[in-house]
């Protein structure tokens, strides 16, 4: 008990000394025994601040402990009970003991363990926590997950072909862990919780092949602009909608259902306005459209507009029907027109290709049956089949606006399933319970099927032209269904949004680093053209800036301002290029005119009535806003608009040059006086009132104005050339023999995008 207790205490003393070093001896016999070693002694002396603790203990100790303990606790008492003892045992103890170890003590040749007392780090957290995160459910398809990280299937699938997935589709079924590799490539991490991951997706193809019933083709028309799409639909539709319309021009997107007159079979047209639309739905995966007919004009032949169309329906996969309009007129060339087309890509039959081209007429009708029965064969040879019965509706928005008396409305295109009164549907960041549905003609439908454009009314929010729309089993899935999306959109706003914060602070530290290396040649006595020479890529950034000269875009229709706010936006070049600060369906409002105000924009009304005291507001803020009834006079317009905003650039005219060839001083009535210069004029006239400037020796020393100039000692308005003449600069120039004078103009360059 006493050892132990020995052993205890002046364990817990020496551990208050960080700096001794100490050796615990055991004899077998008496276990007690602590001596001080003598580089103890000599660290204990010579260091006075505290250190790590080091400690060298004998394996046949188990009992010590490395407790921390009061730094301040002494060994008075320990090293007065055995002064004389450490003396005569030291020499002993430094040789080692002549006595055999017992079973317990280690081997003589065994060194002594060191142990080094250390503090436990902070565990680091992972820089990978910090990404964002997307909810999901536990299996989805591709184009499901391409809707959620809000990106392009082609650019998904492709991602996955560089990941090693090959052969995959659209409608391939994904796991939560194939998904969150794939989202990892991104920049997320998922969390796969089929409650906050909820959403709706279309419905996968049936197994039985019974429930698919032929649908009515979906045709596009497109081609350029007063190549005559809108007769040729209202021919179609016999209807007078190009007598009602600007320019021959559709101004939204209009969908209708027509019975050919031979086969009586039904066909639904779509228009799009400047393709947008199109494209819009293409880009989300979504080819709705199954023949495309490109309409060209006999006498124009092909245009830049039909070239875009060739390009968008190539990319879609769509099969196409050349309908070869005007070629009533004198000056038609339909050869041409085939021609033309063979040799941008398009493959005719006329050449030996599958495209097939009708002559036509849509003013005198010449034609046009037959384009109605190529369109149905073109149709009838894809075999298009649709499921209508025991799935849940499904379709695309094609237009939306606010009607009075009606609220929010949308055309809706059914593509799959039987849309009924009281259905729930949910599209984009919107929902809607069906109060009234009506065709295209204003009667009320019941029931509408695949292929069959109806307005719905009873939407939440305006939605967006090409959104595609879900049918929901309930309005508290619909909620919870737009809530999740909502929360994934801010996700991903928010993760773009640092992105970009980051590469604003890079660029700002780049800049910051730029300037110290300027100022330290600065303090070296360099000048910055010296500095510029030296190393020019400090210099790299201070190219000619962009200018963002803002638009707000306010339209009848969504479809209208999805067509305009592509069509101009990034128009200009690397020095001015507009931007859409946002787009909305309705007339300006005085919202409209603040935000407008603040950001220097432009309101482009497109087919919208402007309130009075709207306008009056915008002229007391100094807010523009510009009336269009045709989207290409728009277009045009934004174009000029630009172009008044590019920085503006001179060039120097010379009109006359002088030659000084001797200095003169007068005296003025002021007894101040004055220096002239006696020149000759060079070349041209030399006129009072011109700007000059000053040379020497091919150096700019001077500009400035001319304040006299003499003839023979009188005031002249102007030298020939050839005649010698006197010329006074204003200020105070310091003029010498040999200098030339310059009269010349700025001329402004006109500057074109």
């Amino acid at each position: 008990m006493y050892l132990s207790s020995c052993q205890t205490g002046l364990m817990r003393s020496v551990l208050g000394r960080s700096s001794i070093c100490l050796r615990l001896y055991s004899s077998g016999v008496r276990r007690s025994r602590f001596q001080r070693t003598q580089q103890g002694e000599k660290q204990q002396s010579q260091i006075n601040k505290p250190s790590d603790t080091n400690l060298t203990v004998q394996k046949n100790n188990p009992k010590s402990n490395s407790k921390d303990v009061d730094p301040k606790r002494t060994l008075k008492g320990q090293d007065a009970a055995m002064p004389t003892r450490q003396s005569n045992h030291r020499k002993s103890n430094d040789h080692g003991r002549q006595q055999k170890p017992t079973s317990q003590a280690p081997p003589a040749n065994k060194k002594p363990i060191r142990v080094k007392v250390k503090h436990k780090p902070k565990p680091q957290q992972d820089s990978s926590n910090n990404r964002p995160k997307l909810d999901i459910p536990t299996f989805l398809t591709i184009a499901n997950f391409a809707q959620i990280l809000r990106v392009r299937v082609p650019d998904l699938l492709l991602k996955m072909k560089h990941l090693g997935f090959e052969n995959m589709t659209n409608d391939y079924i994904l796991d939560s862990e194939t998904a969150a590799l794939v989202a990892d490539e991104y920049g997320f991490e998922v969390n796969t919780n089929d409650d906050t991951g909820a959403d709706l997706f279309p419905s996968p193809e049936p197994t039985d092949p019974k429930l698919l019933k032929p649908r009515a083709p979906i045709v596009t028309i497109m081609g350029h602009v007063d190549h005559g799409k809108t007769t040729v639909l209202d021919y179609l539709r016999k209807s007078s909608i190009a007598k009602g319309e600007h320019g021959g021009i559709t101004q939204h997107i209009g969908a209708f259902v027509v019975k050919t007159p031979v086969s009586k079979k039904t066909i639904t047209f779509l228009d799009t306005p400047g393709h947008a639309a199109f494209l819009n739905m293409r880009e989300r995966g979504a080819n709705i459209t199954d023949v495309v007919v490109l309409v060209v004009a006999a006498e124009d032949s092909v245009m830049p507009q039909t070239k875009e169309a060739i390009r968008h329906a190539r990319n879609a996969g769509v099969p196409m029907v050349v309908a070869i309009n005007k070629c009533d007129k004198e000056e038609a060339n339909p050869d041409k027109v085939v021609a033309d087309l063979s040799a941008n890509g398009v493959e005719v039959e006329d050449y030996g290709g599958d495209v097939p081209t009708v002559k036509i007429s849509a003013k005198t009708g010449m034609g046009m049956e037959e384009l109605e029965e190529t369109i149905v064969a073109v149709a009838e040879l894809q075999d298009i089949k649709t499921q209508e019965d025991r799935v849940p509706v499904e379709g695309w928005v094609l237009e939306s606006q606010v009607k009075k008396g009606l609220g929010n409305v949308a055309t809706f295109l059914v593509m799959k399933g039987k849309l009924k009164t009281g259905a729930v549907l949910v599209a984009g960041e919107t929902w809607c319970k069906v109060r009234v549905m009506k065709d295209e003609f204003g009667k009320p439908v019941k029931v509408a099927g695949p292929a069959t454009p109806v307005e719905i009314s009873g939407w939440k929010d305006i939605p967006d032209a090409g959104e595609m729309g879900l049918e929901a089993s309930s309005e508290a899935l619909a909620k919870k269904v737009i809530s999740n999306r909502e929360k994934r959109k801010l996700l991903l706003e928010e993760a773009s949004q640092i992105e970009e914060m980051n590469k604003q602070m890079l660029k700002k530290m780049e800049t910051s680093r730029r300037e110290e290396k300027i100022q330290e040649y600065q303090l070296e006595g360099l000048t910055m053209d010296e500095i510029r020479e030296l190393e020019p890529e400090l210099f790299d950034d201070e190219e000619t800036k962009l200018l963002e000269v803002p638009f707000i875009v306010k339209a009848d229709v969504s479809g209208s301002a999805e067509a305009i706010s592509q069509s101009i936006s990034g128009l200009g070049n690397d020095e001015v290029q507009s931007t859409i600060l946002y787009e909305e369906v309705g007339p300006p409002t005085e919202s409209d005119i603040e935000r407008a105000k603040l950001s220097n924009a432009q309101i482009l009304a497109f087919n919208v009535k402007v309130p009075k005291d709207i306008v009056n507001l915008a002229s007391l803020n100094g807010v523009e806003i510009k009336e269009f009834k045709v989207i290409y006079h728009l277009i045009e317009d934004v174009m000029k608009y630009l172009t008044s905003k590019l920085p503006k650039k001179y060039e120097t005219k010379i009109h006359s040059t002088a030659s000084v060839k001797q200095i003169f001083e007068i005296s003025l009535k002021n007894k101040s006086k004055m220096k002239i210069a006696g020149c000759r004029i060079t070349s041209g006239v030399f006129k009072r009132n011109a700007t000059v400037r000053l040379l020497r020796k091919g150096n700019e020393v001077y500009r400035g104005r001319v304040r006299q100039l003499k003839h023979e000692k009188q005031d002249v308005n102007e030298v020939a050339n050839g005649v010698e003449c006197g010329v006074a600069l204003e200020g105070n120039v310091e003029l010498k023999v040999g200098d030339v004078i310059e009269a010349f103009e700025e001329v402004e360059i006109q500057r074109h995008l």
